[in-house]
């Protein structure tokens, strides 16, 4: 038999185990990542992180797909397709890769996690349309 899924409606609250981590803010947890990004990656993630950085290492998971989120916005509002626009395409993708290696620490909750954020991108192109 399988297990009933649970709605995909909204973010699942971030893992218990999150004070564990050793790291205070999200900026700090996504500072441990090894390796590093590039340095004009890294720049455009802290770029499109802005004062996110500053929560709180619970919120990691929702800050980064919500920076993501706007950089992807920002390139369907503009057309996208620029040369100039491949970093900026290139840290949305490390920054829902972080998310999602975040939320993999919770592994009863990963595939309602995941399955939230494909939802959420697919409204953002669904609205261009």
């Amino acid at each position: 038999s399988s297990t009933p899924r649970r709605s995909s409606s909204g973010p699942s609250p971030p893992p218990d185990h999150v004070s564990e981590r050793g790291h205070a803010t999200v900026g700090e947890w996504l500072a441990s990542r090894t390796p590093p990004p590039p340095e004009l990656l890294r720049s455009r993630i802290v770029g499109a992180l802005g004062s996110g950085q500053e929560r709180g290492v619970a919120e990691t998971e929702r800050v980064c797909l919500e920076a993501a989120e706007r950089v992807l916005a920002g390139l369907f509002g503009d057309g996208g397709g620029a040369r100039r626009d491949a970093a900026d395409l290139l840290a949305a993708d490390a920054l829902v890769t972080y998310a999602l290696e975040f939320a993999a620490d919770d592994p009863e909750r990963f595939a309602d996690r995941a399955t939230h954020a494909i939802e959420r991108f697919g409204r953002l192109q669904a609205g261009r349309e």
